[in-house]
C-alpha cells in the first residue's frame, strides 16, 4: 500500500525519516557484528523494552530496562564468539510524528565453533521496531523479534547466553 501525501514537503520530510530510521537500522546491525558498542548504544534511548520471548529464552517480555545495562549484557553475550552477522531489512513503515514502528526482516548468523555439532546457528524473522525522534534524531526505544524458525547448532549460543543472563540479573538487583 503506498502512502499518499498531501504536500511535497510532506513527501520530502517522510522520506528524510524513513532514511534516518535506517541509519539506526544499519547501525544497530553494524554496530553488534563489529562489536562496537558505543555505536549499538547510539541507536538506543536510555530506556528500553524488549521482547524476545519468541526466541524461547524468556517467558515474558524484559521489563524495562537500562539501554546501558542491555548493551553490557549483549556485549558479554557476544564476548566470546567469534563472528556473528544480523541482517534487517525494513520492510513496513507506520511513522506518526514523532514515533514510528518499523517491521524489518531479520536473519542473524551467530558463528562459534562447538564440540557439539557445527559452528552456525540462525534465527529467521522479523523484528516491531518501535522509535521515537529525540533531540539527538531517531532512537529506538523498544522491540520485538518475532521468530519464523531457527536453524544450525543451538549449542553455539548456550556459554554466551549464560554469560548475558549473569551481567543482565547483577544490573537489575
Amino acid at each position: 500500500m503506498s502512502k499518499r501525501f498531501a504536500t511535497l514537503e510532506e513527501k520530502v520530510d517522510y522520506l528524510l525519516d524513513r532514511a534516518e530510521i535506517t541509519d539506526v537500522i544499519n547501525n544497530y546491525c553494524y554496530g553488534m557484528d563489529s562489536r562496537n558498542w558505543e555505536l549499538y548504544r547510539s541507536c538506543w534511548v536510555d530506556e528500553i523494552a524488549l521482547d524476545f520471548t519468541e526466541l524461547e529464552l524468556f517467558d515474558e517480555p524484559m521489563p524495562t530496562i537500562r539501554a546501558d545495562d542491555w548493551v553490557t549484557g549483549l556485549a558479554a553475550f557476544f564476548e566470546q564468539m567469534p563472528q556473528s552477522q544480523h541482517i534487517k531489512y525494513p520492510s513496513q513503515w507506520q511513522i506518526d510524528g514523532d514515533e514510528a514502528t518499523v517491521l524489518a526482516i531479520m536473519q542473524g548468523k551467530h558463528w562459534m565453533p562447538t564440540e557439539t555439532g557445527g559452528p552456525i546457528q540462525t534465527v529467521v524473522g522479523y523484528y516491531r521496531d518501535e522509535f521515537v525522534r529525540t533531540d539527538a534524531g531517531w532512537k529506538l526505544r523498544g522491540l520485538k523479534e518475532l521468530v519464523h524458525w531457527n536453524e544450525g547448532n543451538a549449542h553455539v549460543l548456550d556459554a554466551n547466553l549464560r554469560n548475558m543472563f549473569e551481567v543482565l540479573k547483577e544490573a537489575a538487583a
